[in-house]
């Protein structure tokens, strides 16, 4: 591989964006999981909590509780930039657990057909009362955490921490 050819790869690398990769490959498990559960597609024909207009949504998910099996651990590389993706979009807490364990989820998608945000109906016949029926997510702005950070680094300078 020649120089030109090795500033290519490497741009292209750098205009990709890996919390989206991982994002959308969460979402398509979470579709697979349901595809493959009665109960959560009973859920739905059986349900009145569910509107009706996120029926037809084309990646329909059931988060079972199983995606933690099928990422490597936060030891390694993978794992560790791979989890951390998903912790700075909210959808694992920073416990390791999923933010939609044992929901029937719903994604919305932006213009660009990016997933946005999403919606969760619990299935479960026994709900604790610490956990919401519905669970609602929406993705944070680019850099968010960036410009968090520099708010407080800007508080610690001028001593009002």
């Amino acid at each position: 591989m020649n120089s030109t050819n090795l500033i290519d790869y490497l741009s292209l690398l750098n205009d990709v964006n890996y919390d989206e990769v991982y994002l959308k490959q969460v979402f398509q498990y979470y579709h697979e999981r349901f595809m493959h559960s009665d109960i959560a597609q009973a859920f739905l024909v059986y349900e009145d909590r569910v509107p009706e207009k996120y029926l037809d949504n084309p990646l329909i998910g059931l988060c079972d509780r199983t995606l933690g099996r099928n990422i490597p651990t936060a030891r390694t590389f993978e794992g560790g930039a791979i989890r951390g993706s998903l912790q700075r979009c909210g959808i694992i807490r920073p416990s390791g657990h999923e933010l939609f364990r044992g929901c029937v989820v719903f994604p919305h998608f932006n213009r660009d057909g990016q997933i946005n945000s999403a919606v969760g109906y619990r299935i479960a016949e026994r709900i604790r009362y610490w956990d919401k029926v519905i669970v609602r997510w929406k993705k944070p702005k680019p850099n968010a955490y960036e410009k968090q950070a520099m708010l407080i680094a800007k508080e610690l300078i001028y001593g009002k921490a």
